[in-house]
């Protein structure tokens, strides 16, 4: 089984919560749906191949740096140059992100992925159109080989859970650097289900946090995986 790690940065990045409205709030991580729409691009897809696709995947992801949180004001337009009424975006400034990614049932995907993101059919984004992905390092894509050989227990982990896990596991962290996140609980899009605008996102909870090591009351004996230095849970 092969896996695919990304190490993602930007300048900024917005990564819209869905359920939000007259606030354009961020997550503080690109969660699922926004990766593979990344691979999707880079590989060309149109919208149906993306979502056709994102059950292949499975995904996990570290928050490196958090970055800034600000804002800037938008505007709603009932017709040319009339405002409705001004809404708040809320967007990060200098985050940085490891991804994970693997597919059980489908190499190939992870292999056109790997290569298609070293030379993208269209231009790679951080959420927003104009929010650009600007690799810090130019090998910032990894194929991990053997995968199923490298799934190991741990105790420790750097990288987000889906709440079910952290709330079993847990115990207590440390701090790795200063600038660092407690760990919060969000929901977040892992698939979408119906079609045009019938089409509803499929929630799941998880646990994120950053600059801290969690170390957990006992061990997670399945679904965690070693890329090559990062023991990272797939979900």
């Amino acid at each position: 089984m092969l896996g695919l790690a990304l190490d993602l940065s930007g300048i900024f990045s917005f990564f819209r919560i869905p359920y939000n409205s007259l606030l354009m709030d961020t997550y503080q991580f690109p969660p699922k749906t926004t990766v593979i729409g990344m691979v999707g691009a880079a590989l060309g897809w149109n919208e149906e191949e993306v979502l056709r696709n994102i059950p292949y995947f499975k995904y996990g992801l570290i928050i490196e740096m958090h970055g800034e949180s600000f804002n800037e004001t938008a505007a709603i337009y009932k017709s040319k140059g009339v405002p409705i009424y001004p809404i708040t975006k809320n967007l990060l400034y200098n985050s940085a992100f490891k991804v994970f990614l693997s597919a059980p049932t489908n190499d190939l995907l992870i292999q056109s992925a790997h290569d298609a993101l070293l030379d993208p059919q269209f231009v790679l984004t951080l959420g927003d159109s104009e929010n650009l992905f600007y690799p810090r390092n130019p090998h910032y894509v990894h194929l991990i080989q053997d995968l199923e050989t490298k799934e190991k227990s741990t105790d420790r982990v750097r990288c987000i859970l889906p709440s079910e896990i952290y709330h079993e596991y847990c115990g207590t962290f440390s701090k790795i650097h200063n600038d660092f996140l407690p760990p919060r609980e969000i929901k977040i899009p892992v698939n979408f289900t119906g079609r045009g605008k019938n089409r509803r996102f499929i929630p799941l909870n998880v646990c994120y946090y950053s600059g801290i090591e969690l170390q957990l009351k006992k061990f997670i004996e399945r679904g965690a995986f070693d890329f090559d230095g990062d023991t990272v849970y797939l979900f």
